[in-house]
């Protein structure tokens, strides 16, 4: 039983075959598909794993000109399957729901949660680029096939808020006086790999609905929620900001 749980823990984790070229060799769209999920393969697997998924630049969520639809601004994500995402032009208007019907609430109280929505940024594949197909045989109508996948994106808007982001060390005891423990290190690095989520987009922003017919203010957007690539120019701000925390910038010393 121990042993068919490791292996449910790892669906997703599968040993990558790649093309063994040798002369006369028939090339063929199974060996060129092959070639290309070797390393797309790769390339995504070192991306959920190493990289993490979230937003790398870009991507802010702001109102149309209508005031009840957004635009999503160019950027580039990693979704949660470690694909990228890359937006390179403002994104066409996505009209918002409006908040359904409900009892007034005073500013002190929590807004319900049906009268927000997340907006969220998807990969999405679409085949392009219609070419002639040479194939066939001489009773056959000549027939076209697209030539090209174009990695796209689409813009999907979801019910309620998105989950919130963590803040905290999962890693307990991880310092240990003046120095870093790496047993819990290694502890935590043992873990089972995490699997493929059923969900692979990636949340952009909470968005609380406006009342019927009414606009949306800009303040009722919220990109905070958004999930975070830590690059390594994020983290070595992050270093700077630790290794300066205590000093008074406004006063140029320390406090």
């Amino acid at each position: 039983m121990e042993h068919a749980h490791h292996r449910a823990q790892s669906v997703d984790l599968k040993t990558p075959v790649r093309n063994r070229y040798f002369y006369g060799k028939l090339l063929d769209v199974f060996h060129f598909e092959l070639e290309q999920n070797y390393f797309n393969a790769k390339r995504w697997l070192l991306n959920r794993l190493v990289s993490g998924f979230g937003v790398i630049c870009g991507l802010d969520v702001q109102l149309g000109d209508d005031g009840k639809s957004i635009i999503v601004l160019p950027g580039v994500a990693i979704d949660k399957w470690g694909r990228e995402i890359i937006v390179s032009t403002p994104s066409d208007p996505v009209v918002l729901p409006s908040a359904p019907a409900q009892e007034a609430y005073t500013a002190e109280q929590k807004a319900p949660e049906d009268a927000f929505v997340h907006i969220c940024l998807c990969f999405h594949e679409c085949a392009s680029d219609p070419v002639p197909a040479l194939a066939g045989n001489c009773e056959a109508a000549a027939f076209c096939a697209p030539s090209a996948i174009r990695e796209q994106y689409s813009i999907a808007i979801k019910e309620g808020t998105a989950p919130e982001i963590a803040t905290e060390c999962s890693i307990p005891d991880v310092i240990s006086g003046d120095r870093i423990n790496y047993s819990a290190l290694a502890l935590r690095v043992t873990r089972p790999c995490p699997e493929l989520p059923a969900d692979p987009c990636i949340p952009l922003a909470n968005i609380r609905l406006p009342d019927s017919g009414a606009a949306c203010h800009p303040n009722n957007i919220d990109i905070t929620v958004r999930p975070i690539v830590y690059t390594n120019d994020l983290l070595y701000e992050l270093i700077l900001a630790l290794m300066n925390e205590g000093q008074d910038y406004s006063r140029g010393g320390k406090r």
